[in-house]
């Protein structure tokens, strides 16, 4: 689903398999997937002790204040939060400069190095997230190993920071266990470096919900919480379920119940 609009004047739209910054850049430049609008912001994380720290790191970031570093580095488990905060920090820093800010997916950034021809046309490719204010990378750890896709992070990297904007990047791994080039490596710990805990039980209710929200989706907390105890907990097996009780719900025309999830789940490993 393609999705796209204006606001106060700017074109926004979503470039990767996830998520959507208010940008100013030529469409011609930018082949991305459209997927369906996620609508993440600060106001929307869900916080508690173990993360209620990396969301105040994140948020002044993308303040006006002058003793912020330049890059910030996410790292943390899948269904941890990355990359709501990476959306959230575009979209505040956006709102802030009225300047670009600009998204890209791992895997994307792999897929254009690769197929651009010539590193002219690569070039051309990149040329509107070198001029960014805000630039995010999100999934970092695919270019592990790929040199070009490195080459080309670092050069982003360089060109974002040294005129003035920001870069941030999120992917799994801690320092430690990083495979990247050494020069690379040694540039993303320039700035901070964060580690982003996944929420305690006791929200994962409320994690869930925001979930079913970016699908349109309304779920009410028992079943939330009925789907907590009885489902996968991964975040890949969560949005799987959940696309397949939107779809039953929007097929029947009833409100999501725990009857429904059952029904929507029955021969599928969701189920």
């Amino acid at each position: 689903m393609t999705s796209y609009g204006r606001a106060a004047g700017t074109i926004w739209f979503i470039l990767s398999t996830e998520h959507v910054f208010f940008t100013k850049v030529n469409l011609l430049q930018l082949k991305f997937a459209f997927p369906p609008h996620r609508n993440d912001s600060f106001e929307n994380f869900v916080v508690d002790g173990n993360n209620e720290k990396a969301a105040l790191i994140c948020n002044h970031f993308t303040g006006k204040n002058q003793d912020r570093p330049a890059s910030l580095v996410i790292t943390g488990p899948p269904g941890s939060g990355k990359t709501h905060l990476l959306t959230a920090m575009g979209k505040e820093a956006s709102a802030q400069s009225g300047s670009s800010s600009l998204y890209l997916d791992g895997a994307d950034l792999v897929e254009k190095v690769g197929g651009s021809g010539t590193y002219e046309e690569l070039k051309i490719r990149l040329a509107s997230f070198e001029s960014a204010s805000f630039l995010a990378i999100d999934r970092l750890e695919i270019i592990e190993g790929a040199k070009e896709s490195e080459d080309q992070v670092f050069h982003l990297y360089n060109a974002v920071t040294q005129a003035g904007g920001r870069f941030a990047a999120a992917l799994r791994t801690p320092p430690s266990k990083w495979r990247f080039a050494d020069w690379l490596a040694t540039r993303l710990l320039w700035g901070h470096v964060l580690t982003l805990e996944p929420v305690g039980d006791d929200r994962k209710v409320e994690v869930l919900q925001k979930m079913a929200s970016d699908l349109r989706l309304t779920l009410p907390r028992r079943e939330a919480n009925w789907m907590l105890t009885h489902l996968d907990r991964d975040p890949k097996s969560q949005l799987k379920a959940l696309s397949l009780i939107d779809q039953r719900s929007l097929t029947t025309g009833k409100k999501v119940s725990i009857p429904l999830i059952k029904k929507a789940l029955e021969h599928t490993d969701a189920g």
